[in-house]
């Protein structure tokens, strides 16, 4: 008996959870495709790339997702099973607390185990490459002008214009205007022609520039005094500044990198990564009690409530972390003082459930 009552809720709870994570996975690769999709069309990333940045994105976002589908995983699946009084049936069939949450918690378990591996050891591999990608993408913007069509940058001030590409991915009979403003207020023009345009990168700083080749250089307004007109061979123009080979963002840490450093920072980071995996477990002990509802209240009666309780916790361990950062919590005491609330929390919840407190004041009433 007790091993159909364990397949069944398994498999509740497992389908449930895989619905509700499904929806806010697609929910989050759409947010940020079309993010990525938005870049691109602004010139800022070759197209090519949207889609490695979106998934490597949905891979940090999952740290986010895990936990809170979680949570309502659980509260749906207890509001249907009490909605359709199945939770009542199990009860009065002789099944227990424990024969009923321990379902739910081998499911917790396996999303913790899952939550911890994307958290702790593929997000910052995730982070690394989307630093690498963008970089990539930085480093060929000769890639992202289309040739037969006017562009412009910083902000309207400046217009590109190719009129082809050739077969080695140059553009060719290349127009450049740029609008500046003078020392003395006065807006000035510079009008660069070109053959052709080509892109160079620097191997050890990462800096792009693009190369003009036999053109002309008109500087200033046409009639002043100062209008000069430049004949170049080679004339180059930096797009891109150093970006350098290593990123010392904490975020692109490894995690064992980060447990052995004295830096705040660092603390506050590796103990945020597992916290994931520790909010999954403690937020389900929170929606095992807190998921139960009358058989006539609604399924979703108890998801507000739910997703307010996350909100709430994640909060507090997010401004908990930034304590640890700015030095106001020591780093040994750091997020787990907020996990050890939240789950004194949920195991109260539960202690009352099972009518712990009820039995111990009805002991003091019968001894007084």
């Amino acid at each position: 008996m007790t091993g159909i009552i364990f397949r069944y809720l398994f498999a509740e709870v497992g389908r449930t959870w895989l619905v509700v994570a499904g929806v806010l996975v697609f929910l989050t690769l759409g947010l940020g495709f079309a993010r990525f999709i938005a870049d691109a069309a602004a010139g800022e990333l070759p197209v090519n790339t949207v889609l490695e940045l979106a998934l490597f994105k949905l891979v940090e976002n999952l740290e986010i997702v895990l936990p809170v589908s979680m949570l309502l995983g659980v509260l749906l699946t207890l509001g249907r099973l009490c909605r359709d009084n199945e939770m009542a049936a199990l009860f009065a069939g002789g099944a227990g607390l424990r024969e009923v949450y321990t379902p739910f918690i081998v499911v917790a378990l396996l999303v913790a185990t899952l939550a911890g591996t994307m958290s702790i050891v593929a997000a910052p591999h995730a982070e690394r490459a989307l630093a690498r990608v963008g970089a990539e993408g930085a480093n060929t913007v000769i890639q992202t002008l289309e040739p037969g069509r006017f562009r412009t940058f910083l902000d309207g001030d400046a217009v590109f214009y190719a009129e082809k590409r050739d077969s080695d991915d140059n553009l060719r009979d290349v127009f450049i205007r740029v609008l500046r403003e003078s020392s003395a207020g006065k807006a000035t023009q510079t009008i660069v022609t070109a053959e052709r345009a080509r892109q160079q990168i620097d191997d050890d700083t990462g800096a792009v520039t693009l190369i003009l080749d036999n053109g002309w250089r008109y500087e200033g307004n046409p009639g002043d005094a100062a209008y000069r007109v430049i004949q170049f061979g080679e004339h180059g123009v930096q797009l891109a500044p150093p970006t350098g080979k290593a990123s010392d963002d904490v975020d692109a840490q490894s995690t064992l990198l980060l447990m052995t450093s004295d830096d705040p920072e660092a603390a506050s980071e590796w103990q945020k990564r597992v916290s994931v995996p520790l909010s999954v477990l403690i937020l389900t002990l929170i929606a095992l009690p807190l998921g139960r509802v009358p058989p006539r209240a609604g399924r979703y009666g108890r998801v507000i409530a739910g997703v307010l309780v996350y909100v709430i916790y994640i909060n507090a361990v997010h401004l908990a972390g930034v304590a640890i950062e700015d030095g106001a919590i020591p780093a040994p005491i750091g997020l787990w003082w907020v996990h050890l609330i939240a789950l004194a929390i949920a195991i109260g919840m539960i202690a009352r459930e099972q009518g712990v407190f009820a039995r111990r004041r009805s002991v003091a009433g019968a001894s007084a």
